[in-house]
Formats: C-alpha cells, sequence, structure tokens
C-alpha cells in the first residue's frame, strides 16, 4: 500500500464525528439509495416490458406485409397466410357499432391458435354452422352492443352502405351468429373494435381480395431480420411491419417512461455526489495544516490530488457495491420468493410483479455512481494541492 492510499483511508475513517463526517455519511447514503432505486426500478421496467412483449406476440402477426401479392410457392415458403381486413357496420338488436373486421382462412392454424388463446367464452372456430357464418368478437364491441353467444348480427360494408344511400334503399347485409368473445390484452384498438370471421365471409361482403399477408415465426425476436429480408427480396419498401411497428406507441411510451424514471433517480446520486464536493471540501479547509505538514515531508502536489481522488473513488464503490448488492438482492427475491403478488381471478394479467434483472443496466449504474463520485472529488483535490 503507497503513502497516498494510506493517508485517503486514514481520512477516511475520522476519530470523532463531526459536521464535515455527517455530510459524509449522507452521501454514501444517497448514493446507496440511488443506485438501489435505479436497479430496482429499471429491473422493473424490463419486467413489464417483457410482459408487454409476451402479450403482443402471442396474438396476432410477428410480420405483417400489405399491399402486395405472393404466389402460392412464396407464400409457402415465407409461411405466409393471406388476411382480408376490412371496416365494416354491425348491427345488434340493441344497436349498431362500427368495427374492424379480419377475415382468416379456415385453414390458417397459426390465426386459429393464437385467437383460442385470447378467448373468454365460446369458441374460437370461424367455421359457419349450418351455412350462417360464425363471428368471433373483441370483449370491447360485445360489451358495447350487449352480444351474448348464439346472438344473431348483421355485418353491412362501406361499400353496400354506399349502394344503398345512392339507390335510397337500407342495405341488407349479411347475418352471422356471434360464436366467441376474446380479449387478447395485447392493443387497446384490438379489444375495443376488432372481429375475426371467415375470409370467404369478408370477401364476399367487400367484394375485395385478400389486403395483407400474415407471418408468425417461432422466435419473435427474429421479426425484424425476417422482414428486413423479405422487403430486400420483394422490393416492398415501407409496406412490411413487424410487430414492434404495429405496436409502437405502446413501446414508445413505455421508453420514454424508462427514460424519465432514470433521470430523476440519477438525480439522487448527482445530489449526493454534490455532497460528496462539499464534504472533501470542507475536509481539506479543516486539513490545511496536514496538508502543509505533509508538503514539507515530500509529497508533492500531484501526491496531494491523489489523496482527495482516492478518497472520492473510495466513497463511490462503497456506496455503489452496497446499493447495488441491495438492489439486486431485492430483485432476486422478488423473482423467487414473489413477495409482491397479484389475484389474476380480480382481472390482473401476471400472478406477481414481474422483475427482470439485464446485466447491462446494472453495469452502467454501476460506471455511472462511481464516475459521478471520481468526478466530485476532482475539484476539492485541486483545492488541496494548492493550499
Amino acid at each position: 500500500m503507497n503513502v497516498t492510499t494510506f493517508i485517503a483511508q486514514r481520512y477516511l475513517r475520522p476519530r470523532r464525528l463531526s459536521f464535515v463526517g455527517v455530510i459524509g455519511v449522507i452521501s454514501v447514503f444517497g448514493i446507496v439509495l440511488g443506485t438501489a432505486a435505479l436497479i430496482i426500478v429499471m429491473s422493473l421496467f424490463n419486467g413489464f416490458r417483457g410482459v408487454a412483449r409476451d402479450l403482443m406476440t402471442s396474438f396476432g402477426p410477428h410480420i405483417r406485409v400489405t399491399n402486395s401479392t405472393f404466389t402460392p410457392a412464396e407464400a409457402e415458403r415465407w409461411h405466409m397466410q393471406p388476411v382480408w381486413l376490412s371496416k365494416l357496420v354491425m348491427r345488434a338488436p340493441s344497436g349498431m357499432s362500427v368495427v374492424q373486421a379480419q377475415g382468416n382462412l379456415l385453414n390458417d392454424q397459426e390465426s386459429a391458435r393464437s385467437l383460442s388463446s385470447a378467448i373468454i367464452y365460446g369458441s374460437p372456430s370461424i367455421v359457419p354452422v349450418g351455412g350462417v357464418p360464425r363471428v368471433v368478437v373483441s370483449l370491447g364491441v360485445a360489451q358495447n352492443l350487449q352480444l351474448a353467444l348464439g346472438d344473431t348480427v348483421t355485418l353491412v360494408s362501406p361499400q353496400q352502405i354506399e349502394s344503398g344511400i345512392s339507390g335510397m334503399s337500407i342495405p341488407s347485409g349479411v347475418s352471422a351468429i356471434v360464436g366467441g368473445v376474446f380479449q387478447s390484452n395485447s392493443s387497446r384498438d384490438i379489444d375495443a373494435t376488432y372481429i375475426f370471421c371467415s375470409s370467404s365471409l369478408l370477401s364476399d361482403i367487400t367484394g375485395k381480395p385478400a389486403s395483407a399477408w400474415d407471418i408468425r415465426l417461432q422466435n419473435p425476436d427474429h421479426a425484424k431480420d425476417t422482414a428486413a429480408l423479405l422487403a430486400s427480396q420483394f422490393s416492398l419498401g415501407g409496406f412490411v411491419q413487424t410487430w414492434e411497428d404495429m405496436n409502437r406507441g405502446v413501446y414508445d411510451t413505455m421508453k420514454l417512461e424508462r427514460i424519465g424514471s432514470f433521470i430523476v433517480l440519477m438525480l439522487i446520486v448527482v445530489v449526493a455526489a454534490f455532497n460528496i464536493v462539499i464534504s472533501l471540501t470542507m475536509g481539506v479547509v479543516e486539513k490545511q495544516q496536514d496538508i502543509r505538514v505533509l508538503k514539507t515531508m515530500g509529497l508533492t502536489n500531484s501526491m496531494i490530488r491523489s489523496i482527495y481522488v482516492k478518497q472520492g473513488l473510495v466513497i463511490g464503490l462503497v456506496s455503489v457495491a452496497i446499493g447495488t448488492l441491495i438492489g439486486t438482492g431485492l430483485c432476486l427475491g422478488q423473482q423467487h420468493f414473489q413477495w409482491i403478488t397479484f389475484d389474476m381471478q380480480q382481472g390482473f394479467l401476471i400472478p406477481a410483479l414481474p422483475i427482470d434483472i439485464d446485466t447491462a443496466d446494472v453495469l452502467l449504474v454501476i460506471a455511472l455512481g462511481v464516475g459521478l463520485s471520481a468526478v466530485a472529488a476532482i475539484y476539492p483535490a485541486r483545492r488541496a494541492a494548492r493550499s
């Protein structure tokens, strides 16, 4: 151990409690609190982001291609399924509402599996019953129109409404039976306005071909790379969307909230670092006579600066280490023991508070905490060297 390190450690262990020592303790407590809070909050945001990701990828396509046509061979190669999309007016005994209809092929197993996972009651099947079309409606549509299983609704396309207005007649539309009600929890718009039906029904109503092509992947994380490859091979430009693009609003909101929370909590560490500046500066004033004695004994200005820089580093390392242990310990405890739980029977989507510790986030917090502590020691160190 060299002389500067020995003196720095000695100054960090005062023989009596003084005002300067109290400020130093407060700075240590502030860095510990800020570091632990940052790790916990960032892990919490990671957990909720993971929950949102699972909800978004479990329902709906991972990639959607619009305004394009593919040959059967191309569609089979890329595991694409055509879908029909159109706004419709749904009439029920209790009223009418504008809905977003999606028509799927009856043999589209991936879409059927996705819809089946979101069914609240009824059946996810869109196969006609006795020649009568069947629809699966979202919970929002069912509540808005007071629909129950087996109710008959009438679906009217915009083209039929336009023809009825020009011909001064009421469009008849197509009757269908409500076979099921779903709630995806992946998108507010989907759960408020969507209905699913067979592609033949929607094609007959609108008279239009498939509106888009959907792809579901084994690993949703590969959606961006697959979409880029698909766009470059078929020159599709901006007509390819991944599940992240289709839920961009939710992702951007979560990202902004995460950044905002990080900045606010980082201010705790900044204030604590400012306390380090104050405590070390007051320590320099208090020990001016000691500094002169050290210089008389042969210590140079750079060695005096080193003493106070090392003090700041030690304060930062110890404080950040304690805060990191507390933060990661609480996160791991929640992961393994689930101290905070939710009753899913009351409508919660998850059984416990989600926590996901990201090593990169922890390292970032550690680097910022130690870095701010080291920077905070620069001014007192320079002042000590000039004494």
